[in-house]
């Protein structure tokens, strides 16, 4: 896809304008429209829908541009996982580096080690997902839940209210593939999970390094990559609730 050189300058002066909080856009006929950035965070980008509506309005729409500020054009673990689903080319402005990037939309899957950390998207519960779905075949409902949900009893408990309904029964004893529902640190309701994978820490859906280890979890730590490591004590502490998918029983 080409720009045109006044569509650049329009780009390149909305980040400007927007800096240092995420711009964002769209082209239609070879043109540059600016949108309201509705994000409650600087460093992401969601186009009001009326902006998208009234561009529309115009005509098709060739391509979603959006800044990064203090970054580059390279696209964000989120970027990748969201370009596909719109199959349109995704325009990337670094600010105030003033370079710009077209992007085709690839398919792409977050692995399950060493995924960053995205609330709601790649968090403790995505990756129990992604694993019963890649390792398995199970598919798992996704749920609707708040940054730090679990720090108020007023809130839907996501791991204790929807367990049974995926098909999960509590367990007293281990085996792989298990999910232990873990409290770390005082809160409302349990608030991590841990999925169990015994003394073979292999995944098959992807390629995995051999760790010499028994009783290994794989896990998501809350603004940390995903890794697997030791059920060791301080684990085990922390441990609240065992449950097993009912097609493992």
């Amino acid at each position: 896809m080409y720009i045109l050189k006044p569509t650049k300058e329009a780009i390149l002066n909305h980040a400007a304008a927007c800096y240092p909080r995420e711009s964002c856009g769209v082209i239609v006929n070879r043109e540059y429209i600016e949108c309201e950035n509705i994000s409650n965070s600087d460093s992401e980008f969601v186009i009001n829908p009326l902006d998208i509506v009234r561009a529309e309005a115009k005509g098709k729409i060739e391509a979603i541009v959006h800044s990064h500020p203090n970054g580059s054009t390279k696209p964000s673990t989120f970027d990748r996982l969201q370009m596909p689903l719109h199959s349109l080319p995704w325009v990337i402005v670094s600010y105030p580096e003033t370079d710009i990037k077209v992007h085709r939309p690839k398919a792409f899957t977050a692995p399950l080690i060493n995924r960053e950390y995205i609330h709601a998207t790649l968090d403790c519960y995505s990756i129990v997902r992604d694993y019963y779905d890649r390792e398995l075949g199970i598919e798992l409902d996704n749920f609707e839940r708040l940054d730090r949900w679990w720090e108020d009893s007023a809130n839907a408990d996501l791991y204790v209210d929807n367990f049974a309904s995926q098909g999960f029964i509590q367990v007293n004893d281990l085996q792989r593939h298990d999910v232990i529902l873990c409290r770390v640190q005082p809160t409302a309701h349990v608030n991590h999970a841990l999925i169990y994978l015994g003394n073979n820490g292999q995944l098959t859906s992807e390629a995995s390094e051999h760790v010499i280890a028994d009783h290994l979890v794989l896990h998501h730590p809350y603004c940390r990559r995903s890794r697997r490591e030791i059920y060791g004590n301080v684990w085990q502490e922390r441990s609240a609730i065992i449950v097993r998918h009912k097609s493992l029983m």
